[in-house]
């Protein structure tokens, strides 16, 4: 059918995401507090550590990555435990490690978690707008429906993120050990098998995201709210059309993506001093992050599109009467 075409698909999608702008902007509102939660503890911890020194005046200057090097020397666990860190860095922090992660990096897990909570949260008054047929752009709306459908659509994302996190287990932790193995004897077969698990791992995860963006499209479409037959009605709909889905989970994480990658590649550095373009920065990246958060609304609604089209084309022609 040329209304569930991929292409078409993406468009109503970014076009329903576009109707809840309202609902968006909240998102956003919630996203920068959660930021300064985030970063006041770090910024607090460098005012006592350098306003008081003289390196403090050519790091208000612009980045300098010696006094850096020097600042970290002489801090090792300014953002945590100095070990722990390192073996994050060179990504052999086993998985069960990461609570016990200190400094502002915990602070920056915590804020994760609590963002995929509040992500879930909306995301069922998101689903809710995009199955109404009308007052799509209805703030109020979007309330009630975040109340009515936000601890289903939150529990769909809990089974997903452990259905990540088992992924991540089976297909990179476990065969870390037979990739670092001493029977390997060149740099390419190592590097091979890390690229194999790394494949595996993102092709599961983007099968299990796509479950979940159909379930939380099925939690709104359907009257009820139990979120175990949302699950099942978006399993079986993933299942019955794998590819597509996968493409379109890819599709909308390519969008959330774009502007991130043209804001690395495009935006000035800020070295200190000129105050209209450190709020022109600011104004900048809070666009971008606008941007990232309606391309993963829009995979709902176009989710959601998808679904209501396909129930509609399974539906039996009603019989002609004749006189």
């Amino acid at each position: 059918m040329k209304g569930e075409a991929l292409p078409v698909l993406w468009a109503r999608g970014l076009l329903s995401a576009a109707r809840t702008w309202k609902a968006l902007l909240v998102a956003l509102a919630l996203n920068a507090g959660l930021a300064l939660v985030v970063t006041a503890p770090l910024a607090s911890r460098l005012h006592d550590l350098l306003d008081d020194r003289p390196t403090a005046a050519p790091l208000a200057k612009g980045r300098d990555l010696v006094l850096e090097a020097h600042l970290f020397r002489a801090e090792p666990g300014l953002l945590g435990d100095p070990a722990r860190l390192d073996a994050l860095g060179r990504g052999s922090l086993p998985l069960a490690e990461l609570p016990s992660l200190s400094g502002p990096l915990a602070g920056l897990l915590a804020a994760g978690l609590l963002h995929s909570a509040l992500s879930g949260l909306l995301a069922g008054g998101f689903v809710g707008r995009f199955a109404s047929e009308r007052d799509r752009g209805s703030l109020s709306a979007f309330f009630s429906d975040v109340v009515r459908l936000g601890l289903p659509s939150l529990l769909l994302g809990l089974l997903g993120l452990g259905g990540i996190l088992g992924a991540f287990y089976v297909f990179v932790e476990l065969p870390r050990a037979a990739t670092l193995s001493p029977d390997l004897r060149w740099d390419w077969e190592r590097t091979g098998l890390s690229l194999l698990r790394l494949g595996a791992f993102l092709l599961a995860a983007g099968a299990i995201r796509a479950v979940v963006a159909q379930s939380r499209a099925a939690l709104g479409l359907s009257r009820s709210v139990n979120p175990l037959a949302a699950l099942g009605a978006g399993l079986g709909f993933v299942l019955g059309r794998p590819v597509k889905a996968l493409l379109l989970e890819v599709a909308f994480g390519a969008t959330a993506l774009l502007p991130l990658a043209l804001w690395l590649l495009l935006a000035p550095s800020f070295r200190g001093g000129d105050l209209r373009l450190l709020a022109a920065l600011v104004a900048g990246q809070q666009v971008v992050v606008l941007l990232r958060i309606a391309s993963r609304a829009a995979h709902l609604g176009a989710a959601s599109a998808w679904m209501r089209g396909a129930r509609e084309a399974s539906r039996p022609a009603p019989a002609k009467i004749e006189s």
